[in-house]
């Protein structure tokens, strides 16, 4: 498939003919679960290696899978396609989450009591009930943290490593001669805005010094909006666009140039960094008076006021010493007319989520409640967290899922945590958008630790509604310019073709998934766990 917008406007030639020649490759191998157990990586880090627990819990939504497929009179390939097998995988983590046996089925509905943190789902083999639980809701949904790449450019020469590692992020079954193809800005369209329930997006890129190693240089990501744009009814509005900027990379004036230059085009709704990201290793804090500071007060001449930066999630390669959100924390107090945007919410995977402790907050969420507490930065003020990657590790723990949210939106404010998934590299975002319509902060949580309910009212907040307002969209408006035109047309034609079995699981995740996968990209010893 090539980046054309016309691919999309008859979409049942471009996807019918796509996907049959996937499900050739896909259908002789055991169907992907919608939900993988254990530690799913976005290509940033070496993930943990699967353990018995996370082969039972397999099993288990295997089994009780094909038991409700069965009771339901659906093929269970079929059956895991859609909200049933959701709520089955759903069902399946409580029960591990609580205690309960993962080596079978069970014939419980998966639902938990409202005191308890966890998934609240109806009896997967009660397919309807499913859609209408885990299904569309008609939210306005706004991810804030999503990526592609171009197939073409000097940046897979410039960036080796990084081409190599996009490469392992290919779906399983690319049929594309060039299989970058297939993570492409028309496979952007089709995982964001067909396979998932997502109205507006954000689109970012990976580090990069700016200097022909961006896999979607600025340019590019215009392109990308304006595919959208040409198949929204009303023009622009669906897809926005991230300028990333390394400061730390050649002259600072020459950085700051181009960021008046593309500023200039109108198309930047938010200039993002990678502060632990730099030439040998080394990077910057953000309020360094002779790098960061230029930055944010050149962002501010130039009015784009929403400010990103990566913290948290340890990619390769990156320098700790400038990967905690504490710079980011001075910022929001010394620009108060200016909105920071905290990606990962500064989540890591080697801290687990547990309870607020100013004694063990060095690291993860907490240590962006420290910096907000000792900086004085209160909730709710310009100071915005996104649940990029950081929603994904944790919701197969709801124990630690709920920490995570409680946290959040207690003490960041649950009118500033922002939905982001990280997508395309894991994949659609769909099944983190079911899980997380499902999910429910428990009263013991609430009253032990002082967390709001996650009410329908809060998740609509932190689905689309707080992006919205931070980047200034009517949710109305821009929703009701979408209910026409060749995107729409090729949703329903897509929804038309799973629901035939031409497109198989559209919400398998993209690669490296394992450990082993990571390691063979990273050319890692892994007893060693050095490069070699």
């Amino acid at each position: 498939m090539n980046d054309r917008p016309g691919r999309l406007v008859s979409p049942r030639v471009t996807y019918d003919g796509r996907f049959r020649r996937w499900r050739r490759d896909l259908d002789d191998g055991p169907p992907r679960l919608p939900l993988t157990p254990g530690e799913l990586s976005n290509g940033e880090f070496v993930p943990r290696p699967r353990t018995a627990g996370d082969r039972a819990v397999a099993r288990s939504m295997y089994e009780r899978s094909s038991d409700a497929a069965a009771r339901a009179g659906i093929d269970r390939r079929r059956f895991l396609q859609g909200a049933g097998g959701m709520a089955a995988s759903l069902a399946v983590l409580n029960a591990c989450s609580s205690g309960g046996d993962a080596a079978g089925p069970s014939t419980s509905s998966g639902s938990v009591p409202p005191s308890t943190s966890g998934f609240v789902v109806p009896p997967p083999e009660e397919v309807a009930e499913c859609e209408r639980t885990l299904g569309d809701r008609g939210e306005f949904i706004f991810d804030l943290h999503t990526h592609h790449a171009m197939p073409e450019g000097a940046w897979r020469e410039a960036s080796p490593r990084i081409a190599e590692m996009i490469l392992t992020l290919v779906p399983e079954g690319c049929a594309q001669a060039d299989p970058m193809v297939c993570l492409d800005r028309a496979a952007y369209v089709e995982a964001m805005f067909l396979a998932s329930d997502t109205t507006v997006a954000l689109l970012s890129d990976v580090p990069n010094s700016g200097d022909g190693d961006a896999p979607v240089p600025f340019s590019e990501k215009r392109g990308t909006q304006e595919m959208v744009d040409a198949l929204t009814e009303g023009g622009a509005g669906r897809l926005l666009v991230h300028d990333v900027i390394a400061p730390n990379f050649g002259s600072l004036e020459q950085r700051l140039d181009l960021m008046e230059a593309t500023a200039a085009t109108g198309d930047v709704a938010a200039f993002k960094a990678y502060p632990a990201w730099g030439p040998a290793g080394t990077g910057y804090a953000l309020d360094d008076p002779a790098i960061g500071i230029p930055v944010v007060e050149k962002a501010r001449s130039l009015g784009v006021n929403v400010f990103c930066a990566h913290k948290g999630l340890p990619l390769l390669e990156f320098d700790q010493r400038f990967n905690g959100p504490e710079d980011m924390v001075r910022l929001a107090k010394r620009y108060p007319q200016m909105d920071f945007v905290v990606f990962h919410s500064a989540f890591e995977r080697e801290t687990y989520e547990g309870p607020y402790d100013p004694a063990a907050a060095e690291r993860g969420v907490n240590s962006l409640i420290r910096a907000m507490d000792e900086v004085g930065v209160a909730a709710n003020t310009n100071l915005w967290a996104d649940l990029g990657t950081a929603w994904r590790e944790v919701l197969g723990d709801p124990e630690q899922a709920s920490h995570l949210l409680g946290k959040l939106l207690s003490r960041v404010g649950e009118d500033r945590v922002c939905w982001g998934t990280d997508a395309i590299w894991m994949g659609s975002p769909q099944p983190q958008i079911m899980a997380f319509r499902a999910f429910q902060i428990g009263r013991d949580h609430q009253e032990q630790f002082g967390y709001p309910p996650l009410t329908d009212a809060v998740k609509a907040k932190v689905l689309g509604l707080n992006a919205a307002r931070l980047f200034g969209l009517d949710p109305e408006a821009t929703r009701c310019a979408f209910t026409a035109g060749a995107l729409t047309e090729a949703r329903a034609t897509y929804a038309g073709l799973v629901a035939d079995g031409a497109v198989p699981q559209p919400w398998r995740p993209h690669g490296p998934v394992t450990r082993r996968e990571v390691l063979r990209w990273l050319g890692t010893d892994p007893m060693a766990r050095r490069p070699v």
